[in-house]
């Protein structure tokens, strides 16, 4: 359900045949599956400082005009710059959050979360992006002329799913997030709980049977 929210917020979601979904939500959540199981066992620290990528830990927010990171990765062959950049305040402020709901974790285990996430985009760089692994989809059509679009939402999926399967995690990591919206007081739970029922009902009208541990 959570992987399907992922997808269901990508900017060419509408250009999506419904057919497609599947095909989308599937194979998103297998390269993070496998790339995690080729990874079963290893220090997500240990594989960073292995693939000599700096880790940075700021005191700073990490807001950028209205939008706040907790993890950045900056990437540059060109100029060998391999790093992820972790913005403190941020993590604490969603380790609050889980822990409004008696989900304890340490900071530490959140910073590997976050980790683990930009690692595999770095596998990304390195290999192919997951979004360009897939299919295109059809986002303008003028008579004869076609323009063909990645989904991006694709890479998130892959992410979250690698992060959830190398750390073996109980959650889609995304539910993290929405456990700070309510603790932020940016979203209410009632309205988090209204729109995970709306995506599982969206699910089963187009036949998406969903994955039990990519739910919650």
């Amino acid at each position: 359900m959570l992987a399907w929210l992922d997808l269901r917020n990508d900017l060419v979601f509408n250009k999506i045949p419904p057919a497609k979904y599947r095909y989308y939500l599937d194979s998103a959540l297998a390269f993070g599956e496998q790339a995690a199981a080729r990874l079963n066992g290893q220090d997500i620290r240990q594989l960073c400082a292995q693939h000599q990528i700096a880790i940075e830990i700021k005191k700073d927010d990490g807001l950028f005009f209205t939008v706040q990171f907790r993890a950045q990765f900056e990437y540059s062959e060109k100029l060998s710059r391999r790093k992820i950049t972790l913005y403190q305040p941020s993590l604490e402020s969603l380790l609050a959050g889980c822990a409004s709901v008696g989900l304890v974790m340490s900071l530490d285990t959140i910073i590997d979360i976050h980790l683990a996430h930009e690692f595999f985009h770095f596998l990304e760089y390195q290999q192919r992006p997951v979004s360009a692994s897939l299919e295109k989809v059809c986002n303008v059509a003028i008579g004869p002329f076609r323009r063909y679009s990645t989904v991006g939402a694709t890479s998130e999926i892959a992410a979250h799913r690698f992060c959830q399967r190398f750390h073996q995690l109980d959650y889609y990591p995304s539910y993290y997030d929405f456990l700070w919206l309510a603790h932020s007081g940016k979203q209410t739970q009632w309205e988090n709980e209204r729109c995970f029922a709306e995506a599982w009902q969206e699910m089963l009208a187009f036949g998406l049977t969903p994955q039990a541990d990519a739910c919650l």
